[in-house]
């Protein structure tokens, strides 16, 4: 709830902004409160057992899809009544929204969760088993993060190199996401109206993919390789982009297939990051990981910037292409060592070396 008030006094402030320090000034509030969506992770994490928390991840991903698709729109429409202070109307309507759900979290969200256990008594509500109780034991969010518990989650190369995709994928996503107006502007001379729509539409086929396509795809290849698809539609994407970057049915479907494929990654990202954690970690853990992707998010519109300053409006699709290729080389190298994908086949035991890399 303090992040969603937050976050609508910072767009307050940027409505209100007359100078560049008060624009920094609210977005830097705005970056403090970014917490939100960490503890919404948190949230669906341990309301979710191991099997379906990628389908609850890629319900948060809906969410973003839709909100992708409407505050777009919303903003197009705005900038239809008002030319000059289209801005600020969408920093309040962002403000009333975030008001808005803050709001719906006070009335609706329950002050504690906890996920159903198998080994827990349906009567009591107590812990059958010694494991059990050790996992129903209080962990505050203070105690684990004094204890830097949520930091055993780095210790082998597999989990840092894990975490560290948030920061590719986020940097990649980040940087197309910033830069497609100012793309659009140059290529094809499309004004703020335009280009609201275009990511409108990006926006809905997110939130199609994430309701109909994400789940089922892990369930049937595995979070990592489904992670490995998603990092190829993004490539095909900026492929598209680069070598056909005039013709405007080409473009209508490159947008759809690079953003889509970048949003997709998160959700099998935060499943990974769960299933990998321990049950009163995750939260942090998840957290953390959010932690990277901030960092994803500032590297991409600070870099994506740079170079179309100083290459031309390509070269942003380039560097988004270098950091997918990273990703798909992590990816490769996991399904080497890694476990196979989730079916009644019985696994192989893993090798020494595969062991090593897991860090068994």
């Amino acid at each position: 709830m303090l992040t969603l008030f937050g976050a609508g006094v910072s767009y307050v402030l940027l409505g209100l902004a007359h100078s560049m320090v008060m624009v920094f000034v609210a977005r830097g509030i705005s970056g403090a409160m970014a917490g939100n969506v960490g503890v919404a992770m948190a949230a669906m994490a341990d309301l979710s057992s191991n099997e379906g928390r990628t389908r609850a991840m890629g319900l948060i991903g809906v969410s973003f899809g839709l909100g992708f698709a409407a505050g777009p729109g919303l903003a197009a429409a705005l900038a239809s009544f008002s030319q000059t202070n289209a801005l600020a109307l969408s920093a309040f309507a962002a403000a009333i929204l975030s008001f808005t759900a803050c709001l719906l979290a006070f009335l609706r969200l329950p002050k504690h969760l906890r996920r159903p256990d198998t080994n827990t008594d349906t009567e009591t509500g107590t812990a059958t088993t010694p494991e059990a109780q050790q996992s129903a034991a209080p962990h505050s969010d203070e105690q684990i993060i004094r204890s830097k518990r949520f930091l055993a989650f780095l210790d082998s190369p597999r989990k840092t190199l894990l975490l560290m995709q948030f920061v590719v994928s986020s940097s990649a996503q980040s940087m197309v996401f910033s830069m497609t107006g100012f793309w659009a502007n140059d290529v094809w001379n499309w004004n703020e109206r335009q280009v609201g729509f275009l990511i409108m539409a990006v926006g809905l086929v997110i939130a199609a993919l994430q309701a109909f396509v994400v789940s089922p795809l892990a369930d049937r290849l595995g979070e990592v390789r489904t992670y490995l698809v998603a990092l190829c539609c993004s490539i095909i994407g900026c492929l598209m982009v680069l070598l056909m970057p005039t013709i405007l049915p080409v473009v209508l479907l490159a947008f759809p297939l690079m953003m889509g494929g970048m949003t997709l990654s998160f959700p099998v990202l935060n499943s990974l990051v769960s299933q990998r954690n321990e049950a009163h970690v995750q939260g942090a853990a998840l957290g953390l990981a959010n932690g990277f992707s901030a960092i994803g998010r500032v590297i991409g519109p600070t870099l994506g910037g740079g170079l179309m300053a100083a290459f031309g409006p390509r070269a942003p699709f380039m560097a988004t292409m270098t950091f997918a290729f990273m990703g798909v080389v992590w990816a490769l190298f996991e399904i080497r060592n890694g476990p196979k994908p989730r079916s009644g086949r019985r696994l192989a035991a893993p090798t020494l070396r595969q062991a090593k890399w897991r860090g068994l």
